[in-house]
């Protein structure tokens, strides 16, 4: 035998752990298998991190090198402390040794930041993990080795049933947990994070085995960029506790067979649930959630169960929700990534029973009904416009709502609100209660003048999600409440989006509410559902939709669609349009309309929905909109290939936009109100084609049908809110002028001498400040006799 072949010869004979290295690991071993093994200590042995040095009791047990701690026998060692810089504990027990060995940890910290794992379990016949207090063990390397792990184990491993703490591991590019072997769950909560540095690595898999993975109690909570849980030659057993999986690619993997059987599961990633064997759903309560695979073979459920494929893709955050035929929810779980396939599993459902679902409150629908059963199975499951939304309670009119604002920086909040920054409170909807919620103040014009006036009756957004990225209310994420500045009446918003409720076009959810901060009658509110994700995904029907805002960008009030219009005068509020390439397709398109060319148009636009919208302004004379002089407030969805209006914004209409009523004669066939016709081609060009004219006419008449007795209408939203009205401690207008702008007069509507005279000139004697701070005239004006007017004079114009 010549040198080099005796050298690997001897190196063979002493690698102990065959890892193809001889080191301290192998001597321990060594050692260990020539002199035999010690008799374990009676009483565990303590071991404490102290900075950059780890101190220990003296044991025949265990051994320091620098920040390297060797157990070599099986026993109980009990951990506190922290470590300042990379330590690692190995456990390497001689295979002649058939005992336990037992980690305890007590609010413990590790932090390494190269690829050593933070817990090196070499041999060991089997490990336990117990923890209590909080504990926290991290390796941030961006160095990927192969299946390197801040919990490494060649041998099996088991997180105790008696650990009553939170273990917290934190990766860079590693795995959280490794095993050879089988990793067991039987206690305790533990929270896994992987690729926390943003590498972009989709191989930092949060728990990964060559054995059986098992979960039978605790909480696993996953944050991974790659696979969530997995076994990579055997199964994956959920037996019991609670599992949260986000992930980069697989939620759940199994090699061979997945079985569920209990336990409270969320797993949402690339792939949901997934075994190149079967997956069986005997028990628990499951949601899997995935965007490029169903689950992968679900062949039997021996547990009602439902798998939907999604015709869109939603956004994160819409949680799924079952309710029964009664109305009762069976079913509620949030989504931790966007998905387009869905498994829901309960012990609740029942085999061939109906169930209404929802997609962040939004019903989505298949071509029969969605029942339950054994991998019941259902595609093209969309929503429409029409669809009924779980939230839709608190858009109820039948009574006034009651949000409840908790917050004890409130004054330091009023005092930053021309900043429109998000503060942090609780809230409770109608006795529902949601925390740490963000708060801010709102609008343009209406938000400056009450802090000019030392006012504080500001209208406000809440967003649910702003700190909490899971919040919601049924899966609503946003509302406004919108403070009735210079409506005297608190009716115009309604009355305008009632009508486009009549007329099936687009527009937010609206209804009444009173504030309370603190426990104390703050205020009256109109509740919106505020134009953003929620709605934006509540008429998006594909996966290219997009919502923009006609915004008012250096107060240029230019969302007209001339040729020389601005594309970033939109915003994008929900969805993806970088290059803004939809409104500039329909800027180009909209231009070339005309009488004899224009059926391409219906190809980029759904042309009722921009008719109903400009009806809707021109009967009702909002004319701070598309209609008038300022071309804004209106928002625009894109959707299965074409441009939606979507309405937004009414307070200055019926007469309450600085002329006293002039717009009641306003001229219903060009739809326009102090605006040069050859500035809004949408409107003009549309209006050029006879089919299009006789189709805006059909919804003027709509309109005023719809309100052919307008003091019946208005009298029924008195009764609702007068009461509210007459209690709000910052209402801006007298209780008199309330009455006096709902009220028919004897003489009917008189317009006054100015009116009609501009947007500006329109301010008068009794307008905008001669009027009080918070009018732009409407205080003058009673909606009860600009409907009436207004029906008269269309009425006399279109002869119906």
């Amino acid at each position: 035998m010549n040198s080099k072949a005796m050298m690997d010869s001897q190196k063979s004979s002493v690698d102990m752990n065959d890892d193809n290295k001889v080191n301290i690991v192998d001597y321990i071993l060594l050692k260990g298998a020539l002199i035999g093994i010690p008799v374990p200590d009676p009483d565990p042995v303590a071991i404490t991190f102290e900075g950059s040095s780890i101190k220990a009791e003296d044991s025949v047990r265990l051994s320091v090198e620098g920040t390297k701690l060797f157990i070599t026998s099986n026993g109980i060692y009990e951990f506190s402390g922290a470590m300042t810089t990379d330590a690692e504990i190995i456990v390497a027990v001689p295979q002649t040794d058939t005992g336990n060995v037992e980690l305890k940890f007590d609010g413990v910290t590790m932090k390494n930041s190269d690829s050593t794992p933070c817990i090196l379990v070499e041999n060991a016949e089997k490990t336990k993990i117990t923890f209590t207090g909080e504990n926290s063990l991290s390796n941030t390397s961006d160095i990927a080795e192969d299946e390197s792990a801040v919990i490494y184990a060649k041998d099996d491993i088991t997180f105790t049933k008696n650990s009553t703490g939170t273990l917290d591991i934190t990766t860079g590019s590693q795995l959280g947990i490794f095993c050879n072997n089988d990793i067991r769950f039987n206690g305790g909560t533990i929270n896994i994070i992987t690729d926390s540095e943003n590498t972009g690595t989709n191989k930092a898999d949060a728990v990964k085995a060559k054995g059986t993975v098992s979960l039978n109690d605790g909480t696993l909570t996953i944050d991974s960029a790659g696979d969530g849980l997995k076994s990579s030659k055997d199964n994956v057993e959920i037996n019991g506790g609670t599992l949260t999986v986000k992930a980069g690619n697989d939620a759940v993997q199994a090699e061979t067979t997945l079985v569920i059987s209990g336990g409270d599961v969320t797993a949402c990633g690339d792939r949901g649930l997934r075994s190149e064997g079967t997956v069986t759903i005997s028990g628990g309560t499951v949601l899997a959630t995935a965007t490029d695979d169903q689950c992968r073979n679900l062949t039997t459920s021996d547990q009602a169960s439902i798998a939907l494929d999604l015709t869109k893709e939603w956004s994160k955050n819409n949680p799924i929700t079952l309710t029964d035929g009664s109305g009762k929810t069976v079913f509620d779980k949030n989504t931790l990534k966007k998905y387009r396939y869905v498994v829901v599993s309960s012990p609740d459902l029942k085999a061939g029973t109906a169930y209404n679902v929802y997609a962040g409150g939004i019903e989505v629908k298949s071509s029969s009904d969605i029942k339950a059963g054994e991998t019941a199975a259902y595609s093209d499951v969309n929503n429409t416009f029409k669809s009924s939304l779980l939230y839709s309670d608190i858009f109820d009119r039948s009574s006034v709502h009651r949000i409840e604002v908790e917050m004890n920086d409130w004054d330091n909040f009023l005092a930053h609100s021309q900043d429109e920054e998000y503060y942090p409170c609780d809230v409770v909807i109608d006795g529902e209660r949601i925390e740490n919620v963000g708060i801010r103040t709102k609008g343009h014009s209406s938000n400056m003048f009450v802090y000019q006036a030392g006012k504080d009756k500001y209208s406000f957004r809440i967003k649910f999600d702003k700190y909490n990225k899971s919040g919601n209310y049924k899966g609503l994420t946003e509302i406004c409440m919108n403070n009735f500045y210079s409506d005297p009446s608190c009716m115009r918003d309604i009355l305008c989006y009632d009508v486009m409720y009549d007329l099936d076009a687009l527009a937010p959810k609206t209804s009444y509410t009173d504030m309370y901060l603190n426990g104390k009658l703050y205020s009256f509110y109109l509740l919106c559902e505020q134009p953003g994700t929620t709605l934006g995904e509540r008429y998006a029907t594909s996966d290219d939709a997009v919502l923009y805002k006609a915004a008012d960008v250096g107060n240029s009030y230019d969302c007209t669609f001339r040729s020389s219009m601005k594309l970033n005068n939109f915003e994008v509020k929900f969805g993806t349009d970088d290059e803004l390439k939809h409104i500039a397709e329909l800027k180009d398109a909209i231009n070339k309309v005309t009488s004899t060319n224009y059926k391409f148009i219906e190809d980029i636009i759904d042309v009722p929905s921009w008719l109903k919208g400009f009806a809707v302004n021109a009967v009702m004379g909002n004319y701070d909109s598309y209609n008038g002089q300022m071309a804004h407030n209106y928002y625009v969805e894109y959707t299965d290939g074409k441009m939606y209006y979507v309405g937004w914004d009414y307070n200055l209409s019926v007469g309450n936009f600085m002329d006293y009523g002039a717009a009641a004669e306003s001229d219903i066939t060009t739809g326009l109100y102090q605006a040069d016709a050859k500035q809004r081609p949408m409107l003009t060009n549309l209006l050029a084609v006879p089919e299009y004219r006789e189709m805006y006419y059909s919804y003027v008449k709509q309109i005023v049908n719809y309100y052919s007795d307008p003091v019946k209408t208005i009298n029924s939203h008195a009764s609702l809110i007068r009461d509210h009205v007459k209690a709000d401690p910052r209402f801006f207008f007298t209780f008199d002028q309330f009455e006096t702008n709902i009220a028919k007069s004897a003489n009917g509507l008189q317009v006054r001498n100015g009116g009609g005279g501009g947007m500006w000139g329109g301010f008068g004697g009794g307008g905008f400040f001669g009027g009080g701070l918070f009018s732009y005239g409407g205080d003058s004006v009673s909606i009860a006799d600009f409907m009436i007017k207004r029906n008269e004079y269309i009425h006399s114009k279109l002869g119906f």
